[in-house]
């Protein structure tokens, strides 16, 4: 391994080592070590493309597309700023020449370095929750996921999302084919494009109101597309959708029902209610407080579950962001609770247990390093 390679990894450790200690002491990641990972990743980078050990359209890659994935784990409220950060200079240290899988998603970098960090995570926690729990309050947390107001709206919405996601890989991949252009792409970076169009577009969908378009003009459309150009046997229509399927199908059953079904047990171990007044920087609420301005223009304000973050939604007061209530907003909160605007539910709002994210990040590192790639690879060699 070339010296500089060495030195990347020691750097890697080193600025893991010190989000973790200023994480576990101050409950933050500095951005002297945050920025400071990054930096040195793009000087890795570049130093990697100038030895010819990696490519340039490699190395972009990793750049743009580390950026734009921990962003939109950012945007969605899963990770806060300074984790997100670090995460993004982690994955620019880790050398190119350490990953030896000829296989594309496990030679990426970003996706690799998060599938340490969350899967060890997410086995961890629901480990931890399964103990903590008796079994009446497994059951509960299971009947609870159907008995919400929204889950039959939101099993339609997820149909029409599903069929709106295959029609938009069958536009990408074949009836605007990029064959003409030149360009050719492999799977996981034709997924990689019709994931960010799926997102991007379902979020001006929800945030001009146009579900009723979507469902109603543009999911029928797409219909008669697939049925036109696609042969009417089993083959063809395996082949085109089925890889797409079993992703959405997964995502589904993790994000939606065991998300839900762990976010239920969780409520039960590691949440508590406290009072709007004790309110202080650092908590991190488990409810949203939305802001509801009726026909009289009479502003009332509403205790949501958690939920999503959604940065663009003005009326949300108080969210989920993983970084915290800040002081200007427990400040802004308490002044509101003693004008008594929100006696609806008692002044009280539920906590989540705060949790130092930077060891985690670490150990995903650690394990990075040690697999050369996913975790799963180190078992399927």
């Amino acid at each position: 391994m070339l010296s500089y390679q060495n030195l990347s990894i020691l750097l890697l450790i080193f600025f893991c080592l010190y989000a973790t200690y200023t994480d576990l002491r101050e409950r933050k990641i500095k951005n002297v070590c945050a920025y400071g990972a990054i930096y040195a990743g793009i000087l890795c980078q570049v130093i990697s493309v100038l030895s010819g050990s990696s490519g340039l359209l490699n190395s972009l890659w990793t750049v743009v597309g580390g950026f734009l994935t921990v962003l939109v784990l950012y945007w969605f409220g899963i990770f806060s700023a300074g984790d997100a950060k670090l995460v993004w200079g982690a994955s620019l240290l880790m050398p190119p020449g350490l990953f030896t899988q000829t296989d594309a998603f496990a030679q990426y970098t970003p996706t690799a370095l998060l599938v340490n960090i969350f899967v060890p995570y997410c086995l961890i926690l629901v480990a931890y929750l399964f103990i903590k729990t008796q079994t009446r309050h497994k059951w509960q947390a299971f009947v609870e996921i159907f008995r919400h107001e929204n889950f039959r709206p939101q099993m339609f919405d997820m149909i029409f999302r599903l069929i709106f996601l295959l029609g938009l890989q069958h536009l990408v991949t074949v009836t605007l084919s990029l064959e003409g252009l030149g360009i050719e792409l492999g799977f996981w970076h034709q997924l990689w494009l019709v994931l960010v169009l799926f997102f991007a577009v379902n979020h001006f969908v929800a945030k001009y109101g146009l579900e009723r378009i979507r469902n109603v003009v543009v999911c029928v459309v797409l219909i008669e597309l697939m049925v036109i150009t696609t042969p009417w046997t089993f083959e063809p229509w395996a082949a085109a959708y089925l890889p797409l399927l079993k992703i959405y199908l997964v995502y589904i059953v993790i994000f939606c029902f065991a998300r839900q079904f762990i976010q239920n047990l969780d409520d039960r171990v590691f949440d508590r209610e406290v009072d709007i007044s004790d309110l202080k920087e650092g908590m991190v609420p488990a409810e949203q407080i939305v802001k509801i301005e009726g026909e009289d223009r009479k502003v009332t304000y509403s205790k949501q579950g958690f939920a999503l973050p959604n940065v663009f939604n003005t009326n949300i007061l108080l969210g989920t962001l993983p970084g915290g209530v800040s002081k200007e907003k427990a400040a802004e909160l308490k002044q509101l609770a003693e004008e008594g605007q929100f006696e609806r539910f008692d002044n009280k709002i539920r906590i989540q247990r705060s949790l130092r994210f930077a060891p985690i990040i670490g150990f995903g590192v650690i394990l990075t390093l040690l697999c050369r790639g996913p975790f799963f690879t180190f078992f399927s060699g």
